[in-house]
């Protein structure tokens, strides 16, 4: 054996480490890229979604307008064949009665002679035409080859509704003109359809005739409605130039970026509009890129401590990651199923999107029962979610197994939701079904790949942790103060790395089932004052103090010892983290009722009222909304909910800003035993 020289040897480790560095950053560079082509295909999933919508606004609002143009067509052919009828007051009040009953969208229904007089109406209390039906009658008047007209939206100030015009002129037997059958539509029966689009908290939309004026809109701008946009350069050079299409745009008022997808109608002058906020589009991909970028700043770590054996590792899992990226954008893409039926479970709307999804045609689906959409044995709960919207009930998102026309099954996200008529009665349900069958195989994956990276990490990262204590202690070696200091940095961020590997793991863990759980009789009181004791000195740490206020003598409730000492901890911590200085933190032990009721109550800055809805959510930290970096990875709390749930309890806070913050949980309590003490 050549005996290699410390020249030598040096050389072979830095190249090494060169190597070493190199890979690492092809790996990042790699899943850098891979993360940037996700960017994308997410925002092209976006643009198809605002697209679908817009096309399904324009579809839905065309059959509505088709209804009501044939009733008034009808009332016209009547007038024109029959004009002694415009002097017989009753008998067509009668005949627009019948019409207007037979359709919900419409709000009243009149007809006016030539001189703008109205000559009978639905409404008792419409006697004369306002400057807003006006605007019908003299562009009636003054175009004799134009049949029908779309007017603005108003607001009727009876009863404060809103509806826009649709009208048509009728002329005498030797051509002249003769008057107006005017129709006033209720937006509210628009919004109710476009209501039960998710359009998350950001999305908008709209509807305009061509010249630019905008008729409808949700949410709802007073002071846009009426308003015309044609000499906005978006509708100039976007919306009138094309039949269809989507864009991208910066909102002047709200600074809210959006991708906006439209959509003309086929036989009337209107145009559909659905805006998705392109923040609310990338939010599964931002999720991606935070574990990915987590992913590589451990990457680089242990690269440089362990060599080219971890590269070969870790390179494996990041490999990985990128296709579990490629996997998340190709579910994102995928189209909505849009279904109409009625209460008694017949379908009487299909859109593109549900004809994709199941493979029927809308000739062949709309009049079939909506079971036929479901396995065999999902018939029967979609069947109970239809009675529930009958009776009024709310139906909450599910998940159910579908069944597409070739007899194949498929897993569905569902959200049905009632449609209501001009009288709010119930008269339909509408369903939004998403397939979500290449989700549930993105979930396994997931929690492998999780589950494999964090053991590979726990073994280096423990034994970095017992290196470094052992030479801040001084066991090892006498280090200079400077060189002491460094070593106390690493040791604690490595305490934190096995804190953040052990919160994965755990996460993991109940996601898949595997954790375990040895369900016993516990004595809560007990359990308290020994977490007291066990975080004394981490409370010391952050100058607070911890105090068991009120508790009963013996607590005994049913749950995982191990578990609770857990739960304790996290909550503990916390309090400690974002306590004032000198502040005691207060335990409350308490019965209520069939559970025992555990608080932890802090005098800190709070909770921001934006981050409650997402406290209990993974990597969930305060400091995003303007509180100061306390440390961890935003984990404990979940952690914490995931275990009290499954051992039959609950979770919850009341925060107070700058007074008090309570965390509580409940777990069952415990039948009485005859030995037991009180």
């Amino acid at each position: 054996m050549k005996k290699i020289f410390p020249l030598k040897r040096l050389s072979i480790k830095l190249a090494m480490s060169l190597f070493v560095v190199l890979v690492c950053g092809v790996l990042i560079g790699n899943n850098v890229w891979q993360m940037w082509k996700t960017h994308d295909m997410a925002l092209r999933a976006g643009e198809v979604a605002a697209g679908n919508l817009a096309h399904a606004m324009s579809q839905h609002s065309g059959d509505t307008l088709k209804a009501v143009n044939a009733t008034i067509i009808s009332l016209v052919d009547r007038l024109e064949q029959d004009e002694v009828l415009a002097g017989h007051a009753e008998k067509l009040a009668l005949s627009l009665s019948r019409q207007r009953e037979s359709l919900p969208q419409l709000k009243q229904l009149s007809v006016t002679d030539a001189k703008g007089r109205v000559l009978v109406s639905t409404a008792a209390e419409f006697t004369q035409i306002s400057e807003l039906e006006n605007a019908n009658f003299i562009y009636h008047r003054d175009h004799a080859n134009i049949v029908w007209y779309i007017g603005k939206s108003a607001q009727v100030l009876n009863d404060g509704s809103w509806v826009f015009m649709m009208s048509r002129r009728f002329n005498h037997a030797n051509g002249d003109f003769a008057g107006i059958v005017l129709a006033h539509i209720n937006v509210e029966f628009f919004l109710k359809y476009f209501n039960s689009i998710n359009l998350g908290k950001k999305g908008s939309i709209a509807m305009l005739t061509e010249d630019g004026t905008l008729v409808l809109r949700r949410p709802m701008m007073l002071t846009a409605i009426g308003k015309n946009y044609s000499s906005n350069p978006i509708f100039r050079q976007q919306i009138s130039v094309a039949k269809s299409g989507t864009f991208a745009v910066t909102s002047r008022l709200d600074k809210v970026e959006r991708v906006v997808g439209y959509s003309h109608l086929d036989q009337f002058p209107l145009i559909a509009v659905a805006a998705l906020s392109k923040d609310e589009i990338l939010e599964g991909w931002r999720s991606s890129a935070i574990v990915l970028v987590i992913g590589n700043g451990v990457l680089v770590i242990m690269m440089m401590i362990f060599g080219s054996v971890i590269v070969r590792q870790f390179s494996r899992k990041m490999e990985a990651a990128a296709s579990l990226s490629q996997l998340s954008a190709i579910i994102d893409s995928s189209e909505d199923a849009i279904v109409g039926a009625t209460l008694a479970g017949v379908i009487t709307s299909w859109n593109a999107g549900a004809e994709k999804l199941f493979g029927y045609t809308a000739s062949e689906a709309i009049g079939l029962p909506t079971t036929t959409l479901y396995a065999d044995e999902q018939a029967e709960l979609a069947e109970n979610r239809i009675g529930s919207i009958v009776r009024g009930e709310p139906v909450s998102h599910f998940e159910s197994t579908g069944r597409r026309k070739d007899g194949s099954q498929v897993q569905l996200s569902v959200v049905m939701s009632p449609v209501r008529d001009g009288e709010q009665q119930i008269v339909g349900a509408s369903t939004i079904a998403r397939d979500i069958s290449e989700r549930k195989q993105v979930d396994t994956i997931k929690a492998a790949f999780v589950s494999t990276v964090s053991h590979e990490l726990r073994t280096p990262i423990t034994s970095i942790r017992g290196a470094l204590g052992l030479l801040e202690s001084g066991t090892i070696t006498e280090l200079s103060p400077k060189a002491l200091q460094l070593v106390r940095i690493a040791h604690n961020n490595s305490k934190r790395l096995v804190s953040l590997v052990n919160d994965i793991l755990d996460i993991e863990k109940m996601a898949s089932g595997y954790m375990k759980f040895e369900i016993q009789r516990v004595d809560l009181a007990a359990l308290a004052m020994q977490a007291i004791e066990a975080n004394a000195s981490y409370a010391q740490s952050h100058q607070s103090y911890l105090v068991l206020e009120q508790h009963p003598k013996f607590a005994w409730a049913m749950g995982d010892p191990d578990r609770i000492m857990q739960i304790f901890a996290n909550l503990l911590s916390n309090a400690a983290k974002y306590s004032p200085v000198n502040e005691k933190i207060s335990i409350r032990i308490t019965r209520v009722e069939e559970h025992y009721r555990v608080e932890v109550e802090d005098h800190g800055a709070g909770i921001p009222e934006m981050f409650r809805s997402r406290i209990f959510g993974k990597f969930a930290q305060a400091e995003e909304h303007g509180e100061k970096n306390l440390g961890g990875a935003g984990l404990g709390l979940n952690i914490t909910k995931n275990l009290i749930e499954k051992m039959g309890g609950e979770i919850g806070f009341e925060s107070e800003p700058g007074i008090r913050t309570v965390f509580w949980v409940t777990l069952p309590a415990s039948e009485r035993r005859r030995d037991d003490q009180v």
